[in-house]
Formats: C-alpha cells, structure tokens, sequence
C-alpha cells in the first residue's frame, strides 16, 4: 500500500498557434438562435440565443434515428400502421401495412425526412408514438439536453414539443460518434425497395450542403410555419469535426456555411494529452510504475491565442500488488483558466508488476495460521 499523491500542475503547458493573416468577423446572423460547436470536446465557437427554446422542426429526427439505431436491429421488418401511412407533411409514401428494414426507414427517415417513417420507427422501438417520446426525454436528459421536450419523433408542430441551439448541438454531438448513424446523414442519395412497384425509391438527401461543401458531412433540415427554416449541419477538416445548428434562419445554407467555415478558420484543436502518453511515476517496493493516459485529450483555441491547462494527479491510496498491465491507478483531472474542469482521464499501469517473493511468502503463511485456527 502506498501514499496518496494529490498533484497540481498549474500552467503546465501553453499553446501558442499562428494567427491567421486575415482578421475574421464574427458572423452576423438572420437566424433567432444559432450556435457552433466542437463535436470532440463540446466547446462551443459561436452562440446566439442558444438556451432559447423553439419549436425543432423535423430536426427532431436526429433523436429519432439515434435511438432507432441504438435500440434496434437494422435488419428487422418494420410495417407501417394506418396512422404511420397517413402521418402528413414530408413522407417516403408508406401504406398502410408496408414493410421495410428497419436501416430502410432510418434512411427514409433521415434523409428523405419521412414523417411517416418516424412514426413506423417510434411504434416499432417504442410501441406507441407516446411511448417512443418518453425514450426520446430520457435520451436527451443522458446527452445533455435539459431543456427539451419531444412530444413526436418527428417535429410536426405539437404543444410543448421544444428544444433549443444548444440542446440540438448536444444531440447531434452525441449522434455523430455513432458510425452508422454518420454514414447515413452523409449519404447524398439511397436506393431502397418499394413494395408494389416495379422501381425503387430513391432517396434524395434534403441537406443540400452534402453537394455544396467537400467538407459537410450531416445532419439534418427542418421546417415548419412555427419553427421556420431550421438546419443542424457538421462538416470535418484536418481531423476536427464541427456541428453549427441555425434556428429560423432566412438563409439557412449561407449562415451555416459561415459558421462552419469561421470555425476552422479561426479555431484550431491541440493535442494537450496523448493517448498512451507517460503522465506521472509512482514508486511500490522499489519498482517504478509508469502511469499512462488511457484516452487523448484535445482543446480547441482560438488561433494564435494561448491558455494555461491545469492538470491535477490523484494516484490511488490502496494499490496492492500485483499490478495488472493496463490497470486503473488513479486519473488526471484537467481545467481550464478559470478552474472548470474539462476532462477526467484515467491513469493506467504500463506494465505487469508482481508481487515480492517476500511478500507471497508471509500471504502465504497468514493464511495457513488463519487455517490452523
């Protein structure tokens, strides 16, 4: 057993960028509430009117796909019931008990935003449109988003269905890390069956950046007469993703555009920690441990700016050998300037330690005196 360690490394490392040749403007806006964030790290570049609450439009549908994708096999048969066929607005034209994969109606559902396919999907995961709803809450609640409300999977205008800027960019952060559901927000065009008819249907993307940006690689549109021209988007450049969400936007396309491009302009993510990277020693019976970060750690500064990163070092009061190669010996608690903490990473053993031959011995003989009495 050995003694706590408490740490504190204060102004360990300060990062300094190249600043850009050309000043950049902070974007001006039509849309009511907007914001642009980082998807590794949640740090957010832009915001305006972000904790607002307003109605989603079929944005909604990134939570529906989430948890269709999370909850569901992709292959399971989906039949549409009369009041999935019949559910109006923007639809891939189910009828009544047509059935699709469950990966077919995600993607009529993202791409082509078939409000129909939303309500086949929330009945087939949740068993009732209500029920699903309830799964959305609690989906948002995990993820970060506290202030909103889905009362439908798919944002047709309902009482109390409400999000906000921020909340979208959370649930589009969350959803992005999920390959499948990456892949089918970047997909431009989809092919899939059409029961009945001698063609399929193809699904055409109603996210006009996938064709207008190399760089754009989701999300989702939105509009309704409440909610207005609505559109979440992410684009990836040099290894960093971001996520812009605009909000009633008269030029939905153009504004996020701009945020997206300001972003990697004038924001740029820094390696503070690697991955496997030699944080701190510790010394057990005479044998040094080498203690190794178990995930990276990445911040995004504005370019040519500098911060002060404080890293603090807790090491486990109750270590014992042996010590497993990889086992979790404390963890490194990181803040920004202003003393909120960023990130927790644990603090891993790089190799196996065994035990003393002295100390086997007298476990050894315990337990036989144990056994004796």
């Amino acid at each position: 057993m050995i003694k706590r360690y408490l740490i504190t490394l204060i102004i360990v490392c300060s990062l300094v960028l190249t600043v850009n040749a050309i000043a950049l403007a902070y974007p001006q806006l039509s849309a009511q509430a907007a914001i642009l964030m980082d998807v590794e790290t949640g740090q957010i570049l832009y915001q305006k009117n972000i904790h607002q609450r307003r109605a989603p439009a079929s944005t909604t549908k990134i939570m529906t796909g989430i948890l269709a994708i999370e909850n569901g096999n992709l292959s399971d048969k989906v039949t549409a019931s009369k009041r999935a066929a019949y559910e109006g607005g923007s639809s891939i034209y189910l009828v009544p008990d047509e059935t699709l994969t469950l990966e077919e109606m995600v993607y009529g559902l993202l791409l082509k935003s078939g409000n129909d396919a939303a309500v086949a999907i929330a009945e087939h995961i949740g068993g009732s449109v209500e029920n699903f709803a309830k799964l959305m809450n609690l989906k948002a609640r995990e993820v970060g988003a506290l202030h909103t409300t889905f009362k439908n999977p798919n944002g047709l205008p309902q009482e109390g269905h409400l999000t906000t800027a921020y909340d979208l960019a959370q649930v589009a952060r969350y959803a992005l890390q999920n390959p499948i559901f990456a892949k089918v927000v970047s997909t431009k065009k989809k092919r899939i069956e059409w029961p009945g008819h001698s063609w399929d249907r193809i699904l055409s993307n109603t996210n006009k950046l996938l064709t207008r940006s190399d760089i754009v690689d989701g999300v989702k549109t939105g509009y309704t007469r409440a909610a207005g021209r609505c559109l979440v988007s992410s684009a990836t450049k040099n290894g960093q993703q971001l996520v812009s969400v605009v909000l009633k936007s008269g030029a939905m396309w153009n504004e996020s555009l701009a945020l997206l491009n300001y972003g990697f302009n004038r924001y740029q993510k820094v390696e503070v920690i690697a991955k496997g990277e030699e944080v701190h020693q510790i010394s057990i019976h005479e044998q040094k441990i080498k203690l190794k970060a178990a995930k990276e750690f990445n911040y995004v500064l504005p370019k040519g700016s500098s911060t002060k990163i404080k890293k603090v070092i807790d090491v486990k009061n109750d270590i014992t050998l042996p010590i497993k190669k990889g086992e979790k010996l404390g963890n490194i608690a990181l803040y920004d300037k202003d003393d909120n903490l960023l990130d927790r990473i644990d603090l891993i053993s790089d190799r196996y330690v065994e035990d003393s031959a002295v100390n086997n011995f007298w476990k050894k003989l315990s337990a036989e005196i144990q056994i004796y009495f």
